[in-house]
């Protein structure tokens, strides 16, 4: 593609506004100018018309990555062929920037992909592999389970060598934070893990007495992150005191908060608020936690992730859009606004001058956004011709 061309023609999904019928101006891979002037496309130029020109997807929490290697307990394929098959379906998806989000949960843990030792290689290697050849930004996201004795010296060597882009700190002792409800807790490890109603309460048990780690140490951590810069999140806060706990992080994100009205306090301590895409696609939270819609409703709610599911996010934002949310307001909860929590928003997140050149052109088809192009840097990484198939096809019937 020459460093040079234009995108004319669409409708340009901006932070504010769309601009119908614009035109964007790509050179040596940044945006160089948007505007609602019409143009015609030239020989090297984009022809958008009948599309929406969206900016890149930002997911910044995506457990992908660990289902992508390890999808069955048994089945552990190697990482760098998870990358490279993940990261097509992420280009495919309209996700440009990924923080994969890998769980430190401890030593011995029965996923090996979340054993201490696992997670820092892991690491290494997608920081090695997304400096080739790659598709997508790949960034870093380390959630560091506070039942995990020994994992604050390893986190402490990732940080200072720079390895890390976010750290989330998380608590899933039974009883507490996203497992609030008991019953929902043990028919989810019953179902994963294939145990009896009675070995499952034995787990549990166990976990809920297992020793946490120091307010010392956490502190430790988060200070050392905000020297770093690298952004602090904290994950299923269900209490206003844990979000005074929070604070004392200089945490800038709240992770899928359990309550109403720990959504409400979080948004007025001025943390981000963050809600699953999944949640909003379902009608609801898979623990039976708060709805993604309702925070939304109530105005709480800043940035959508895809926690478990990639797919979920465009097909999100354009699930706001139908509910009568506008469409810029929608897309900043998977652009700009998490561009802004994690301190990218000055090349990354919108349409803008003087940005990256991350674009997607995409069109409805019956309802639901279809990705044609994926522009990462200006250069088309992913490109699918559904238009020309459903034409043929369309062809063809009216022949009969």
């Amino acid at each position: 593609m020459h460093n040079v061309y234009k995108i004319c023609g669409g409708s340009i999904v901006t932070p504010s506004g769309i601009l119908e019928n614009g035109t964007l101006v790509v050179e040596n891979g940044t945006i160089a100018d948007v505007s609602s002037v019409p143009s015609l496309p030239g020989p090297h130029d984009i022809d958008a018309r009948g599309l929406l020109v969206l900016p890149g997807i930002i997911d910044t929490h995506s457990d992908a990555i660990e289902h992508e290697m390890q999808p069955r307990p048994a089945s552990l394929f190697p990482i760098e062929m998870s990358f490279y098959e993940l990261e097509r379906k992420l280009a495919g998806q309209g996700v440009t920037t990924i923080y994969h989000s890998l769980s430190m949960w401890d030593d011995n843990s029965p996923k090996e992909v979340r054993r201490n030792q696992s997670v820092k290689n892991m690491i290494r290697t997608i920081r090695r592999l997304s400096s080739a050849g790659h598709l997508i930004r790949h960034q870093l996201h380390l959630r560091f389970e506070i039942v995990n004795l020994n994992a604050v010296p390893h986190i402490v060597e990732l940080l200072e060598n720079g390895e890390l882009d976010q750290i989330s700190f998380m608590d899933h002792t039974p009883g507490q934070g996203q497992y609030r409800n008991l019953e929902v807790q043990k028919k989810f490890v019953m179902e994963r893990q294939k145990l009896s109603e009675e070995e499952t309460l034995r787990v549990l048990e166990a976990r809920r007495q297992q020793p946490k780690v120091s307010r010392d140490d956490l502190q430790l951590v988060a200070d050392l992150a905000r020297s770093k810069g690298v952004p602090l999140a904290s994950h299923d806060d269900d209490s206003v005191e844990k979000l005074e706990l929070v604070q004392g992080w200089n945490a800038a994100i709240s992770e899928f908060p359990i309550t109403l009205e720990v959504a409400s306090e979080a948004k007025r301590k001025g943390l981000y608020v963050v809600m699953g895409a999944p949640n909003v696609i379902l009608g609801k939270s898979h623990s039976n936690n708060l709805s993604a819609l309702e925070a939304i409703k109530e105005g709480l709610v800043d940035i959508l992730c895809s926690d478990y599911y990639p797919p979920s996010m465009l097909q999100a934002a354009f699930r706001l859009h139908a509910l009568g949310y506008d469409l810029p307001y929608a897309f900043n909860m998977i652009s700009l606004n998490p561009a802004k929590a994690l301190g990218i928003s000055d090349r990354l997140g919108s349409l803008e001058s003087g940005k990256t050149a991350d674009i997607l052109l995409a069109r409805m088809h019956e309802g639901r956004p279809v990705i044609e192009k994926v522009l990462v840097g200006g250069q088309t990484v992913c490109q699918m011709d559904y238009r020309g198939r459903m034409d043929h096809a369309a062809a063809a019937v009216y022949s009969l």
